[in-house]
């Protein structure tokens, strides 16, 4: 308990160094004790009081005692820089770590890692003491989806494929895709890199051809960055390539779905719809009609698959037989 009380006292002096502002007339210790509180601090007026006193035994602190209330600030010419870490920070370095160390590039994650080790130990320090800072433990984030293992990436590969994106260099690769039985050559224009739920992917140009692909991680076998520039599609950027459904595994495609729905599936849709321009319309055999404009390809026929014991498809005609065809070839295998 000692131990848990002299570093909660240690985190709570160094926010407060960050608190105090670099000129006269200063903060008054009523201010500080309420920023303190409102960062997740249980402390009054007289701890700060008497921290501000300590402190200034230490630091080049400033107390402006010409008008009553007393305000504190640094001495001119006091160096700034404190490199402690708020409870507010700390709790959102946490909670975003695992996805940003998929997303930054190699360089920018060794720079933070320092700061996601002090972000743990001062959630450790405080967890004692600060109700705020047990708050990780008690929320997450998991997928709607089967909960699938994360693929193994090769930290070397994906640091050279991050390296390229960022300085827009072509990459000579070898991939072996999902569905070929060869490694394949292929000379790149790197262009995003997009997290899908486990997987995380490149989407790039092969040369010479222009339309951006998808390419897996962890389906790179080998992989160089060249001297030569990338060379853009014209007219790509990242917002409008998943605006048009390509991670859903599209071509872009939209089409006008039309499905009857039990009353579980409905209810789902109506608090999570399938698009801004969904209806849901009761029938009087207690289905319901649902009608929306959704991207075709591959992930809606995957889902209508998973769906199938809660819809039948009505329309598109094409995409009604295509499922119906897909549900004997399993009935089949049964």
């Amino acid at each position: 308990m000692a131990a848990a009380s002299s570093q909660n006292t240690i985190a709570r002096q160094w926010q407060l160094l960050k608190l105090l502002p670099s000129r006269a007339p200063g903060a008054e210790a009523k201010l500080l004790t309420q920023q303190l509180q409102d960062a997740g601090f249980k402390v009054s007026k007289r701890t700060v009081e008497r921290d501000l006193q300590d402190l200034s035994l230490l630091f080049p602190l400033q107390c402006n005692e010409k008008s009553m209330p007393y305000g504190w600030y640094w001495m001119r010419d006091a160096s700034l820089d404190i490199p402690g870490i708020s409870l507010a920070e700390a709790l959102s370095l946490t909670l975003v770590e695992a996805q940003m160390r998929q997303l930054l590039p190699a360089p920018l994650l060794s720079s933070l890692n320092m700061r996601f080790s002090q972000a743990h130990n001062t959630l450790q320090s405080l967890q004692s003491s600060n109700a705020s800072a047990r708050w990780p433990d008690k929320v997450a984030s998991v997928t709607a989806d089967m909960h699938l293992l994360a693929p193994k990436v090769d930290s070397d590969i994906l640091q050279q494929v991050q390296q390229a994106l960022l300085y827009d260099k072509q990459l000579e690769v070898s991939y072996h895709a999902l569905h070929q039985d060869a490694v394949k050559q292929y000379r790149l224009n790197p262009l995003a890199l997009v997290q899908r739920g486990q997987v995380s992917y490149l989407i790039a140009s092969a040369e010479p051809y222009t339309d951006p692909l998808r390419f897996a991680i962890h389906r790179f076998v080998q992989v160089e960055i060249t001297d030569s520039a990338v060379v853009t599609p014209a007219g790509f950027n990242l917002q409008g390539y998943l605006a048009s459904g390509a991670m859903e595994f599209s071509e872009g495609d939209t089409i006008k779905l039309e499905f009857s729905a039990k009353q579980v599936l409905a209810n789902l849709l109506q608090e999570t719809p399938l698009s801004a321009d969904m209806t849901c319309v009761k029938l009087d055999n207690d289905d319901y009609h649902i009608s929306a404009t959704v991207h075709k390809g591959w992930q809606l026929n995957l889902w209508l698959m998973s769906q199938s014991s809660f819809l039948t498809v009505l329309a598109p005609q094409e995409l009604r037989e295509s499922i119906k065809q897909r549900l004997a070839d399993a009935l089949a295998k049964y």
